[in-house]
């Protein structure tokens, strides 16, 4: 019985709620539309039985094409190293883009299939995906779920090779997070964390207030003109703690996020660092994250 139950919860944490905001330990939804690369339609769910790096980009994004090269030469390092590997892109570029669209494909002798539809950030597929920001990457395995999210720059090698060559199945932990603003300012901010294999896992929160300022125009509008970033400790997390889990590996924490006087947005960013992964990028490990956003309401 136990073991019954032990593999529900796993399966419940794979399974995306209705408002598919993906995360470790989901299951990648389906993605379809037509490839610029190699013609006709390309779908996600057509590479189930082999790791893919999904990557969410645009040819208007700086960080994203400074990224390319290294994302090309390391996944193509790693297909070749270990074969059941596969890249699959999302290009939110707009129809007015599309010349950078297909100056960084071919400068960078792009041969994965990547959708596009012209619509940018209304991409269908982006939409989809809950896609706020870009870059945007998801390691996905061979039983289509999410173990890693934004693995880039240095980091992106040592993990590509890390979950790729790992023996056997590594089970991808679980997190999400949820918040809502509270009548005095602060923001209750709730944690699930999920471990498989019941281990300890090292987890750090940060978050951030925002000011914005306002001038009025001539026809009486109030338009924002600047703005101010506030951070308790810009070197350091606001929490850290060492992680433990019961017998049946989940964990919900909560936290609070003090008030700003006069903050109209409250910012937040979690993470933990993946069992296993000590050694891996110099000492620093491998770490997946989540974030939100909580808009303030102020009397204006």
């Amino acid at each position: 019985m136990r073991i019954a139950i032990l593999t529900l919860i796993m399966l419940l944490a794979a399974i995306p709620a209705q408002a598919y905001t993906p995360n470790v330990g989901d299951r990648a939804n389906d993605i379809s539309g037509r490839d610029v690369v190699n013609g006709g339609v390309a779908q996600l769910s057509d590479y189930l039985g082999k790791w893919v790096f999904l990557d969410f980009w645009a040819g208007w994004c700086g960080p994203c094409v400074g990224e390319m090269p290294n994302m090309v030469r390391e996944t193509s390092r790693v297909k070749e190293q270990f074969g059941n590997f596969q890249v699959f892109g999302v290009s939110l570029d707009a129809d007015s883009t599309t010349n950078l669209l297909h100056k960084y494909i071919k400068e960078n002798n792009v041969d994965y299939p990547v959708t596009y539809d012209g619509n940018g950030w209304s991409t269908v597929q982006s939409v989809e995906w809950d896609i706020h920001s870009i870059p945007a990457t998801f390691l996905i395995n061979p039983q289509g779920v999410i173990v890693a999210t934004n693995l880039r720059g240095e980091a992106l090698g040592p993990a590509l090779d890390f979950f790729v060559g790992y023996e056997g199945t590594y089970a991808p932990i679980g997190l999400s997070s949820s918040s809502a603003a509270n009548d005095d300012g602060s923001v209750s901010l709730n944690v699930e964390l999920f471990s498989p294999d019941h281990q300890p896992m090292q987890l750090e929160v940060d978050y951030y207030h925002v000011k914005y300022e306002y001038t009025e125009t001539e026809s009486g509008e109030r338009k924002r003109s600047g703005s101010e970033f506030i951070e308790p400790d810009e070197e350091n997390s606001e929490f850290s703690e060492t992680v433990t889990f019961g017998d049946f590996g989940d964990r919900s924490m909560s936290f609070t996020i003090p008030a700003v006087e006069g903050a109209e947005l409250v910012g937040y960013s979690i993470r933990v660092k993946l069992p296993g992964t000590d050694s891996l990028n110099d000492g620093e490990g491998l770490w997946v994250s989540d974030s939100g956003r909580v808009r303030m309401e102020l009397d204006k």
